[in-house]
């Protein structure tokens, strides 16, 4: 093993995880706000709507997601004649895919939420729409933040799969190494350790959340 080699690319690899922060940041933002509109929509909304989105969440749960990701890059333009950047495809397939697992979580939360917590808020004259947002949904993430945690560590290792549509993350970067250098080894085993200690960060995030909620 000659882990000097990787020595020359270091700003290629710290250019990778910049990427790969960011694929992962944006696409948790679209995640979470669009899955916790779904989530509201699944208990509150008329059943037209619930058959909707749950067949949204369907989707994502049968499909691979490399097969989403591929369709949102190659096969976009065939279909709109839009160029889609190798960005906003990653981005948009994490992030869409992120949403049904996130909705499904606050779900289970908003429905495990005490029935009283309801009668109290129409008790003092909350509309439906504030009960949800100042007692119900805080509530509810209470009971699923170490469940959104690991779904923020699914959402991470999975934005390793940006570079197979080309996009120069940790991943792309340590194939690049290897075809300049010839060795293997050295640039992906450099990589997983990167992943392994900010997922263990996470979980270590995570372990202290439920400490702290308990």
């Amino acid at each position: 093993m000659k882990f000097e080699l990787l020595v020359p690319y270091i700003p290629m690899f710290l250019q990778g995880l910049a990427v790969t922060c960011e694929v992962t940041a944006a696409a948790l933002v679209l995640a979470f706000a669009l899955g916790t509109l779904i989530a509201i929509g699944k208990v509150a909304g008329r059943r037209p709507l619930r058959a909707t989105l749950d067949f949204y969440t369907s989707i994502f749960r049968g499909v691979p997601l490399i097969v989403l990701l591929f369709i949102a890059y190659f096969a976009t333009p065939q279909l709109t004649g839009w160029k889609i950047d190798m960005f906003t495809a990653g981005v948009l397939t994490l992030g869409l895919n992120g949403s049904a697992t996130v909705s499904e979580t606050l779900r289970g939360g908003i429905e495990g939420v005490d029935a009283g917590q309801y009668d109290a808020a129409k008790s003092i004259g909350l509309s439906y729409g504030k009960t949800m947002r100042l007692i119900v949904i805080p509530a509810a993430l209470r009971s699923v933040a170490p469940a959104l945690v690991n779904e923020v560590i699914t959402v991470l290792k999975s934005s390793s799969l940006v570079a197979t549509i080309g996009l120069m993350d940790m991943m792309r970067a340590a194939q690049s190494v290897q075809a300049l250098t010839y060795r293997a080894f050295e640039p992906f085993l450099a990589v997983a350790v990167v992943y392994y200690v900010i997922v263990m960060a996470l979980v270590a995030l995570s372990r202290r959340l439920e400490r702290r909620l308990g």
